[in-house]
């Protein structure tokens, strides 16, 4: 069956028509992170009830079932869920509160579909120990500095109030950070598709997104330029 690979917590169609999310408190945006957490801590070959995403979606469904499954997605219903006082709670309370939210109805749903709980379990608890934040180097984007003198390195990073955030770093031979560049602005998305793959081209490091748009370059210092250091373009 296809791996489970993307988890999303968001707010119900009918809490959204009603107008029950707090005006300028994005309930799915702020929870991003922690789902995010939790997928990089689950392992890659893990499968659930054979769908790849998975959504909660949190308030009133209506007659809508509390679990749907369509070609490549499941839809579980979490209901009730107080909006006003999720959204009152400090942001360590609501990142708790969601982490419990994806425990408890993923655990559900894998007991109806039988599926193995001990990983779900596991990665709820990396995300605790963790303390709701990492950053994981993204290897196949580094690349070794012209004349081997050090390497550019990428690192994506999540937590709360960041959602993600993308940095490249300039290392010299010794493996001390001589630069460091925020490779777009953070965003509650998740942008891996975004950094793609990356290469030297015409002495400037080059990130390309999925189609091949070049979304973030660095050019090395010049040789001769005093006091010249590396430059996000």
């Amino acid at each position: 069956m296809p791996r489970f690979t993307e988890l999303r917590v968001q707010s119900s169609p009918a809490v959204t028509r009603a107008g029950r999310v707090l005006e300028g408190f994005p309930f799915s945006a702020d929870a991003y992170h922690v789902a995010a957490l939790f997928m990089a801590a689950l392992p890659r070959d893990y499968v659930l009830d054979g769908a790849s995403l998975l959504t909660l979606q949190c308030g009133p469904h209506g007659d809508e079932p509390v679990y749907q499954r369509f070609p490549g997605a499941s839809v579980v219903c979490v209901d009730p869920f107080d909006f006003a006082a999720h959204a009152d709670s400090d942001p360590a309370t609501r990142e708790r509160a969601v982490l419990a939210l994806i425990e408890q109805h993923g655990l559900a749903l894998i007991d109806r579909v039988e599926a193995d709980p001990a990983p779900w379990r596991a990665a709820a608890a990396l995300v605790r120990a963790q303390g709701f934040q990492r950053e994981d180097e993204v290897a196949r984007l580094g690349r070794a500095l012209p004349g081997r003198a050090g390497w550019i390195r990428v690192y994506r990073g999540l937590g709360a109030g960041v959602g993600e955030r993308w940095q490249a770093r300039v290392l010299d031979r010794g493996g001390a950070v001589i630069a460091c560049h925020p490779m777009r602005s953070p965003a509650a998305l998740d942008q891996r598709d975004w950094f793609k793959r990356s290469a030297w081209e015409q002495g400037v490091f080059v990130v390309r997104q999925r189609l091949g748009e070049a979304v973030f370059t660095l050019e090395p210092p010049s040789a001769t330029g005093p006091g010249s250091s590396w430059m996000a373009l």
